[in-house]
């Protein structure tokens, strides 16, 4: 596992169906469960969405994506405490943390599809191309070239690795931006 930040493991299953496993610093483990997948092109062809939502999310610095809301203690329809003791009052804190992520989740829904279709076309430092995809309300200026090639190279490399995984093991990363504010 890794050593630094909040460890993720991405299980692939038997089918399209994958698992993934947050383990939060309160030891709190939150399953996220996945059958989507991002093409991404490259030797592999697709990613995990939820791997791809982690690649994105790391590479472009959304401290407030689907990855950094599950570590900060939001949960959502999709998640399931699978391990570990809730803290009194932890559902109505789970919901403050995603009510403060607000439209920096569905930003972050949105430039995962984006960057995963730049990398696809194999357009990694289009940021121009981002923008006008994304529209005003959901870009950032904060992505430079340098990201958005980090992230479509990440998202390849994710996939390839992915591909190479046998069933049931695990995939293993760490989330390492800041965490949100409970």
């Amino acid at each position: 596992m890794p050593a630094r930040g909040t460890p993720i493991e991405f299980f692939r299953g038997p089918t399209q169906r994958y698992r993934s496993v947050l383990h939060r610093s309160d030891g709190v483990l939150v399953e996220l469960d996945g059958g989507g997948y991002n093409k991404v092109g490259g030797a592999a062809g697709r990613v995990p969405h939820d791997l791809a939502h982690f690649v994105v999310e790391d590479r472009l610095g959304l401290a407030f994506g689907l990855w950094g809301v599950i570590a900060a203690g939001g949960l959502f329809a999709h998640t399931a405490i699978v391990g570990g003791r809730q803290p009194p009052h932890a559902a109505r804190r789970a919901q403050a943390v995603v009510d403060r992520a607000g439209d920096r989740l569905s930003q972050a829904e949105m430039l995962t599809r984006a960057v995963a279709d730049l990398a696809l076309a194999d357009r990694p430092r289009d940021v121009a191309g981002l923008e006008r995809a994304l529209g005003e309300r959901w870009w950032s200026p904060a992505i430079t070239a340098e990201r958005l090639q980090a992230a479509c190279d990440g998202l390849r490399q994710a996939g390839e690795q992915w591909a190479a995984l046998p069933v049931g093991e695990p995939l293993r990363v760490a989330w390492r931006l800041p965490l949100p504010r409970r």
